[in-house]
């Protein structure tokens, strides 16, 4: 019997550390932040997702599993998740579990009586003045304020994946134009070749359309290397290699808007500004922080208080119980102690404890009223800056109607010798402005729309 149970305890050690290393492994080995989904690579693997042909939403979702800053703000939830079970055993009782072998030169090897001892223990606190309390208190708003340090590390995420999705397009679309410009400047020196071939043109526009042509083959190297690094860039924000060829689908609205004037939905400052201060995870981080400072005075003036403690204890001599099971009584004893304390003179230290809690307090109002003001402040530039972005589309549009049909009306006079080639390079000039101007307009108003729902704390995936 006495191997049984002392092999008993041994198990009870071993169970333990399993619950331990389980603990550990749900920090260090899961470190998914988005739940109810299957893993991107597993994603990838089956075909359903194509780096070669990526939305917007998978991007967002591949950065949100695979890039850095995300798994490790999730790690820092799953901790404060641990923290606050831990801040609830404190209402549980303790029970303890102990035993030993033992041999020596009085005490032969064996199995006997005198080779074994086990006993079991358990204890419950029954009120400790309500830091146990506190404590609860101010794991749960450490896990609050973990969790919107969390979600505006998503939402920053998002932000940055987004602007650099849009980037990328903004580029692809660049080398179009580029390229654009490219063969109409190798036009013109065939057609200002052909001129001076037939009297009608002058050898300096000859050399003059062939700096031109230069220039743009040079324009188009660095928009093919501005691609590049945009797409490296959108790469490595998804938390994947930035030598990864991806590729990314166009903005359907796009092509609707070099025909057309975009429907777009009225947004309101004030009503913007009323959802930022709810929604905003800085703010909502400060705010639980201010939770906390108020436990923390709360306790410092308690301590100020008579200290009333109680706790309960029961203790059994488990292998003397199972030797002799009718006298449960003589191997058990079991004590409940109630303390009380008054502090009456400690150099006035819990009275300075208790003004550092309310100086705490009050410095964590004002920083939340200071941040109130810069969020509204940043509310109303990013709403400013999407206004300045919506005006510039329909301008930028026009302004291409207005350039392609000026090009084609100087190049018809130039042909019919009413205009010098300089005229032609203008009209080029600003034809391409145009075309840039259009790109620009475009997805830099998309990317204000997002820099607005960030700064109103609302940017979420979209599909």
């Amino acid at each position: 019997m006495w191997k049984a149970l002392f092999f008993i305890l041994v198990g009870l050690v071993a169970a333990s550390t399993n619950v331990a290393w389980a603990e550990y492994s749900l920090i260090t080995m899961d470190q998914t932040p988005v739940s109810g989904e299957r893993s991107i690579d597993e994603s990838l693997a089956n075909g359903d997702w194509r780096l070669e042909e990526l939305t917007m939403a998978q991007c967002i979702r591949i950065g949100l599993q695979k890039s850095p800053s995300i798994r490790m703000s999730a790690l820092d939830l799953k901790t404060a998740e641990l923290n606050v079970k831990d801040a609830w055993a404190n209402y549980l009782p303790e029970i303890d579990a102990s035993g030993q072998y033992r041999f020596s030169d009085s005490i032969d090897w064996g199995w006997e009586r005198q080779n074994y001892d086990a006993q079991i223990s358990a204890s419950y606190t029954i009120w400790d003045h309500g830091r146990r309390e506190a404590g609860l208190a101010q794991a749960k708003a450490s896990e609050k304020g973990v969790q919107t340090d969390y979600e505006r590390t998503k939402q920053t995420l998002i932000f940055n994946i987004t602007q650099a999705y849009y980037d990328l397009l903004k580029a692809e679309k660049l080398i179009d134009i580029n390229e654009k410009l490219l063969e109409i400047s190798k036009g013109n020196v065939e057609k200002v070749t052909a001129f001076q071939e037939a009297g009608r043109s002058i050898p300096s526009d000859v050399a003059t359309a062939r700096v031109q042509q230069a220039n743009d083959e040079l324009a188009l190297i660095n928009a093919q290397n501005s691609f590049e690094l945009a797409r490296a860039n959108l790469a490595s924000l998804m938390g994947l290699d930035p030598g990864t060829p991806i590729g990314i689908y166009d903005d359907p609205d796009y092509e609707k808007y070099t025909k057309e004037a975009l429907l777009i939905p009225e947004v309101s400052l004030e009503n913007s500004m009323a959802v930022a201060v709810q929604e905003r995870p800085e703010l909502i981080r400060l705010k639980t922080r201010l939770t906390s400072l108020a436990w923390s005075l709360k306790l410092a003036r308690l301590d100020r208080w008579p200290v009333l403690t109680a706790d309960y204890g029961l203790n059994v001599l488990l292998d003397d119980y199972l030797r002799d099971r009718d006298n449960f009584k003589k191997y058990r004893n079991w004590s409940i102690a109630a303390r009380i304390s008054f502090p009456i003179f400690d150099g006035g230290a819990s009275r300075r404890r208790e003004l550092s809690a309310e100086i705490a307090v009050d410095q964590m109002k004002e920083d939340i009223g200071e941040r109130k003001r810069t969020i509204s402040l940043e509310v109303q530039q990013a709403y400013l800056s999407l206004e300045r972005a919506r005006k510039s589309l329909d301008i930028a549009r026009e302004q291409v109607i207005d350039a392609t049909e000026s090009l084609n009306v100087t190049q018809g006079r130039y042909e019919q010798g009413m205009v010098i080639f300089l005229e032609i390079l203008s009209a080029q000039a600003r034809y391409a402005r145009a075309l840039i101007n259009q790109v620009e307009a475009f997805y830099d108003f998309r990317i204000a729309e997002k820099a607005l729902q960030k700064a109103v704390g609302t940017l979420k995936v979209e599909d």
